[in-house]
């Protein structure tokens, strides 16, 4: 009788795990498009940390558009397309381009920030982007966060502020990258949902991650990134995964990921 419960119980767990397998074959994956390059940041290794690390936790494919390699002037061919977004389901941005004209910056702008509010395909936004448009209002707008500088990369403390929100689940109540170089938020647009926040040199808090809504398009940032190894962090990809799970509505009613798409996460 022992022998037979215990093929019953692997049975019952092949069972399973091929019932998991092929619930997410069955579900088409996130269609995620990461563009990336441009000046200041290990643009080039970040990319693949991220849309590996992304992908070893959530149902995700990815394409990467580091068409700018290290320039930081130079304006991606992709967003002069009609229709460019179309193939999406969402895209990350961490560009290091604000070199180029600021009328130049007000015109792609335009375009990009145009595309999402026309189609709601989810934007997220990742530490440099906030800075491409720093002199175009609708980039701030856009992003929910308006930055124009950063303080000194150095080891420093964030706060989780929405432990209950389903993107910080992974987080902790505190996460100590290994450095953090701290965008100086100057505004924020109404209605943004903060998560989490760092102090500056001079005890003033300043968002670090948070959520926004932009027309019919959902939006997610974190002014973190500078650092390769605070990109790898477990923390970092978990929230990243998480963020985008969020924004594609793949999470339940209690803020689970969908099983179809769920990889390695935690759920609650």
């Amino acid at each position: 009788m022992l022998t037979l419960a215990k093929r019953f119980c692997a049975l019952f767990l092949a069972l399973l795990i091929a019932g998991t397998a092929l619930a997410e074959d069955a579900a088409a994956p996130i269609r995620a498009l990461l563009v990336t390059g441009g000046g200041w940041h290990d643009f080039e290794a970040q990319k693949t940390i991220i849309a590996e690390g992304v992908s070893e936790r959530i149902h995700s494919e990815w394409t990467i558009d580091y068409e700018a390699g290290r320039r930081n002037d130079f304006e991606p061919t992709r967003f002069q397309e009609e229709d460019w977004i179309e193939p999406f389901d969402v895209v990350l941005y961490s560009l290091g381009i604000s070199r180029m004209p600021v009328e130049q910056q007000k015109d792609l702008t335009d375009r990009i920030a145009g595309a999402h509010r026309e189609t709601g395909v989810p934007a997220i936004f990742i530490h440099n982007a906030l800075h491409f448009g720093r002199q175009v209002d609708r980039w701030h707008a856009f992003t929910g966060l308006k930055s124009r500088r950063h303080t000194s990369n150095r080891p420093r403390t964030l706060r989780n502020l929405a432990p209950d929100h389903p993107i910080m689940r992974d987080f902790g109540e505190t996460w100590r990258p290994a450095t953090v170089e701290l965008y100086l938020v100057e505004d924020v647009s109404p209605g943004i949902t903060p998560l989490a926040d760092c102090d500056d040199e001079e005890g003033r808090s300043h968002i670090t991650y948070w959520t926004h809504q932009y027309g019919d398009a959902p939006v997610f940032g974190t002014t973190i990134g500078h650092d390769n190894r605070a990109v790898a962090d477990p923390v970092y990809l978990d929230t990243m995964a998480r963020g985008i799970l969020w924004a594609t509505g793949k999470l339940d009613d209690d803020g689970n990921p969908l099983p179809e798409y769920n990889r390695s996460l935690d759920s609650q």
